[in-house]
């Protein structure tokens, strides 16, 4: 594997993996993994759905990497393939709901304790609880831009919508939030421009 690749992003590492360099793959997939798997908890907003997404996801991604144009952004690419198989899970556990009955299913779960410690804790999982009530779109411009740290033309980008549905959404969820939580959690409505 070129040197240079160890220590690069995972679009440097594509034509190694694609190659089917062991060491770029592994390296590739430990960079991956957690992007993969936190954009998957933000979307799905539960952990076990988002570990076993976060698996698929990865697979399908390294079977599609030779699919990447990289004229594009590679993050938002990634992005864009997760967002799929996100909502795709979405809808076959809306089906699978509706069959069985059961709320139980789409239940958030808490996410680990962060190492910020117990009012992050805190805060966070009131969090992640709140995605669900946002719509699926909603969340997904939320967690893009306000947790992921996305600017609005990586999140249109991403999700091949216009800069301004990015702003509009980002600010229906903001909404929505602030009026779920209450006093018990600050919305920046400032949030990241770009």
């Amino acid at each position: 594997m070129d040197p240079q690749a160890k220590t690069g992003t995972p679009a440097d590492l594509v034509p190694a993996v694609i190659r089917g360099d062991g060491e770029a793959v592994d390296t590739w997939y430990r960079l991956e993994w957690p992007v993969v798997y936190r954009l998957g908890f933000g979307f799905l907003a539960n952990a076990a759905e988002a570990l076993d997404l976060a698996q698929d996801a990865m697979l399908h991604l390294l079977d599609h990497l030779g699919d990447w144009n990289p004229g594009r952004s590679y993050p938002a690419w990634r992005t864009a393939v997760v967002a799929n198989l996100c909502r795709d899970r979405l809808r076959r556990l809306a089906t699978r709901q509706r069959a069985e009955s059961s709320e139980a299913l789409l239940l958030p779960q808490r996410l680990p304790a962060p190492d910020a410690g117990v009012e992050a804790e805190e805060t966070r999982t009131i969090l992640v609880e709140s995605l669900g009530a946002l719509t699926p779109r909603e969340r997904e411009v939320f967690v893009l831009h306000d947790l992921e740290g996305a600017s609005y033309a990586e999140v249109a980008e991403s999700l091949t919508i216009q800069q301004s549905t990015a702003r509009t959404l980002v600010t229906l969820a903001r909404r929505r939030l602030r009026k779920l939580l209450g006093p018990r959690l600050t919305i920046d409505d400032g949030g990241r421009h770009g």
